[in-house]
């Protein structure tokens, strides 16, 4: 379902068709069509029945036969008409169906925010190309993705020593987790911490004000990654900009955001020219007026899956 995430699957009319008529299963390519098992049998019949189909929406009876499907589309403006128009006779074909009574969830309660005791916290990445002069509308889809830390790796983000001008260095193992900015894509683009090439991330108290220490960030990471396609390598390279809070009196993290500006270079052919982006990661330890996802499965809205 690449490429449709912030398109048709966003709109309210596919949205309502998909849950009160649908079981929705989100697979990923790359793996599910070389699994062993039922779940790989399953996919690969599912093909057969749609050979010209590389990607997108099947519809599917649970014995294995499909009854419609969703790759192309004309405009932008009527994708979700279109999408709609491809499914609904496999619906039909499919008989009555009773409607599921979907509710308002938010499938990753913990990204972005809090910090369960001895459990770390999940922050909330964003990726996306940089292209001046076009409205925000056309903008590529963004990559939505997360990044699991330790309680201990937390930890590693707040200063050891509060006072204004402290500085301490990140580790190197805690740096190669920030792969996950080097891919402004899927998978098949993000270095894995092993691929980092070079990271170093370091942070420093600006001031400390009642108790709660202002704190900077800054750094620079770079990587490349073997697409699994195996035509090449992918090269990724950022610079971090980041500001922190951090309560000194109850000695934990109170929140942070990073900004990070890229260069990304495809693998050749495609490598030229280099192609700018930008990435943010957030992370506050309260809640503060997060809005409720319509996911009726449950599956977090990410181009990528959390780790």
């Amino acid at each position: 379902m690449h490429g449709l995430r912030e398109g048709p699957l966003s709109d309210d009319a596919v949205s309502r068709f998909i849950a009160d008529n649908c079981v929705p299963v989100a697979l990923n390519l790359y793996v599910v069509r070389k699994a062993k098992g039922l779940g790989g049998d399953f996919f690969r019949n599912v093909q057969k029945q749609r050979p010209a189909q590389y990607q997108g929406l099947y519809l599917v009876r649970p014995e294995g036969k499909v009854l419609a499907s969703h790759q192309n589309f004309k405009s932008h403006k009527t994708w979700p008409r279109e999408l709609l128009a491809d499914l609904q006779p496999g619906l039909r074909a499919f008989g009555e169906v009773k409607p599921r009574n979907a509710r308002l969830v938010d499938p990753l309660p913990e990204r972005g925010v809090g910090a369960p005791k001895d459990r770390g916290a999940c922050l909330a990445v964003f990726l996306r190309y940089s292209i001046k002069g076009i409205p925000l509308r056309e903008l590529p889809n963004p990559t939505i993705d997360s990044l699991v830390l330790t309680a201990g790796e937390l930890a590693e983000l707040a200063p050891a020593k509060v006072e204004a001008g402290a500085a301490w260095k990140l580790s190197e193992a805690l740096g190669r987790k920030f792969c996950r900015v080097l891919g402004p894509g899927d998978e098949n683009t993000m270095p894995r911490p092993n691929e980092v090439k070079s990271v170093r991330f370091v942070g420093k108290v600006k001031s400390v004000v009642g108790g709660i220490a202002q704190v900077t960030y800054e750094g620079e990471i770079a990587g490349s990654h073997e697409t699994q396609s195996n035509r090449g390598k992918c090269h990724g390279k950022a610079q971090l900009t980041g500001v922190g809070t951090y309560d000194a009196k109850a000695g934990r993290l109170l929140s942070l955001v990073w900004v990070f500006e890229g260069t990304f270079i495809a693998p050749p052919r495609y490598d030229k020219p280099a192609r700018s982006y930008s990435g943010v990661v957030e992370w506050r330890q309260e809640r503060a007026g997060r809005a409720a996802a319509f996911t009726p499965a449950g599956s977090p809205p990410a181009a990528r899956s959390p780790r």
